[in-house]
């Protein structure tokens, strides 16, 4: 293994986020080889990196990429402190990051990668594909709002942006797909405009619909369709809406930015034991080959619902379903 940077080793053992991974850094929590590091210090696979004195490992997991159709209620974290949290809903045996933000409130399709460097660049490139949602708004829409819905807010005086297609479903229901390069922050632009959101729901990235994937449940992408989302990230940052900033300048953390909760102080496991608890540094263990699918076929597996997800992760494994969608 060939030396890297230590938040993004931290990140490739499944622990946490680079971005996270930077905040445990400046608290002070993160050792290599017993010392605290310098900024910029690359590890390999030879040394012992601990947080909060738990020691890292490299994951061993083949490559995974989900599409997963979110219900209600879940919080896109990989934080397990935090109550109803996607990985917990899922409790698939993987080290899996959700790619991109889908609010709490919000149901839809999400995908989700424990190969970490997709995942940064996916979100990263998060304007460059469209996304279609359906929305209802708490009072009734008119044409106005609905042609500022299209342009992405109030425009500045002679300022000209690119619109993006909406379609009025009923009194204060509407469609819309927001196309790659324009304002994709939703919710803010509609609260911008002195509206609320009921209720919101993602029916498409790019070219992938929910189809028969029912609210809950998750498949494996295809070869296919992972080659297709690689080389649309791959393309150029296009301008936005006729201003200075580029796609690249709008982040999911920039709208709805995810802080690390404090860690309690972790007991070091026993020698010998290979448990797997709530703590993010057991996710990093080695899984069976019954972990990860195939990325030539499709699986299928459903979520747990909320009112049953226990506090704590549970430790059974899914295997998913029955390979038709």
């Amino acid at each position: 293994m060939e030396a890297k940077r230590l938040n993004k080793f931290i990140s490739d053992t499944g622990f946490c986020s680079r971005r996270e991974a930077d905040n445990l850094l400046e608290q002070g929590r993160v050792t290599v080889n017993g010392k605290v590091p310098d900024a910029g210090t690359k590890v390999t696979a030879q040394d012992k990196v601990r947080i909060d004195g738990e020691m890292l490992r490299i994951r061993h997991e083949e490559p995974v990429f989900l599409l997963f159709n979110k219900p209600a209620g879940i919080a896109t974290t990989t934080d397990l402190s935090v109550r109803n949290n996607i990985i917990q809903a899922l409790n698939y045996p993987a080290s899996l990051q959700p790619i991109g933000f889908l609010d709490r409130d919000a149901e839809g399709l999400l995908l989700l990668s424990n190969d970490t460097e997709w995942a940064r660049k996916m979100t990263k490139a998060d304007t460059r594909y469209e996304k279609e949602y359906i929305v209802t708004v708490d009072k009734l829409i008119s044409p106005d709002f609905l042609n500022k819905v299209s342009e992405g807010g109030i425009p500045e005086p002679g300022e000209e942006r690119k619109k993006n297609f909406v379609n009025r479903l009923g009194t204060n229901r509407f469609r819309i797909v927001l196309e790659p390069g324009t304002n994709h922050h939703l919710k803010r632009v509609v609260e911008g405009l002195g509206y609320k959101i009921v209720h919101l729901q993602r029916t498409r990235l790019s070219d992938l619909t929910a189809g028969k994937l029912h609210v809950g449940m998750w498949r494996t992408l295809t070869g296919t369709e992972i080659t297709s989302l690689k080389n649309e990230i791959s393309q150029k940052a296009r301008r936005n809406f006729g201003s200075s900033r580029v796609a690249d300048d709008f982040t999911d953390e920039d709208f709805a930015p995810r802080t690390t909760r404090p860690a309690k102080p972790k007991t070091p496991a026993k020698p010998g034991t290979s448990t797997r608890s709530a703590t993010p540094a057991n996710r990093s263990a080695k899984s069976s080959p019954r972990s990860t699918g195939s990325t030539g076929q499709k699986r299928i597996g459903k979520s747990k619902p909320a009112s049953a997800r226990p506090a704590s992760r549970n430790t059974s494994r899914r295997t998913g379903g029955s390979p038709k969608r």
